[in-house]
């Protein structure tokens, strides 16, 4: 039978997987995907509601399928959620033109995608949640950040477009801005004060919440840190 359903790009270990599990603990199905679909199997396996999928995001007319896919399968795609990315930490000399384009791809143009291939549907149903993650690189770009910044800059542009297209259509576009590390096995090794991490089943809760907020009340943007703040 068809259910309501979140559709999640760019799910692994961390935040991914925290935003899969939410939305199911919500009442959802779920659709994983990733560019490395086989690796999604092991991490959700024994819950019929989750399936998991293989997509290069940066490719519209592979995300476009998948979305086919989806709602045939599955159900309506009541959410749909980019959480795509892809950074190199340098100077931007020493950044290649390759790399530079490959981390903004990565970082942005899977909302792009992702919106042209829900929408539609969505705007038909008069409701549906598009959401997008950023991070802080967006709002104060560091040394060695200047691909990502770009990336998540255009990213957070796009969002606000978006959500001006289409907030009057019945859909609530957001943009999630995460400012801090997020907590893993490598954050932990590469930081001594754990306080600066930013746990990733809180930052579900957040986008969690986005979905649920009545219309005559949307954030279209929020931040997510630590009492700790980092700095």
């Amino acid at each position: 039978m068809a259910e309501p359903t979140a559709l999640i790009l760019g799910v692994g270990a961390g935040l991914g997987a925290s935003l899969v599990r939410r939305f199911r603990a919500g009442g959802l199905r779920v659709a994983a995907a990733a560019r490395n679909g086989e690796r999604l199997v092991g991490l959700f396996a024994g819950d019929d509601h989750i399936s998991s999928h293989q997509v290069d995001a940066t490719d519209g007319a592979a995300v476009a399928a998948l979305v086919d896919k989806v709602e045939r399968e599955s159900g309506p795609v009541e959410v749909a959620i980019a959480n795509s990315a892809a950074w190199k930490i340098a100077p931007v000399i020493d950044l290649s033109a390759e790399e530079f384009t490959a981390i903004w791809q990565a970082g942005c143009l899977p909302a792009f995608h992702l919106t042209k291939a829900v929408a539609k549907n969505m705007i038909a149903r008069g409701r549906g949640t598009i959401l997008f993650t950023g991070s802080a690189a967006q709002m104060r770009a560091g040394a060695g950040f200047g691909a990502m910044a770009v990336a998540k800059s255009g990213l957070r542009a796009f969002s606000q477009a978006a959500a001006r297209d289409l907030g009057p259509k019945g859909l609530h576009v957001a943009h999630i801005a995460i400012d801090g590390p997020i907590d893993s096995a490598r954050t932990r090794a590469a930081n001594a004060d754990h306080n600066r991490l930013v746990a990733p089943d809180g930052i579900a809760e957040a986008y969690y919440q986005l979905h649920m907020q009545p219309r005559a009340a949307w954030s279209n943007e929020i931040d997510v840190r630590t009492f700790a703040e980092w700095l």
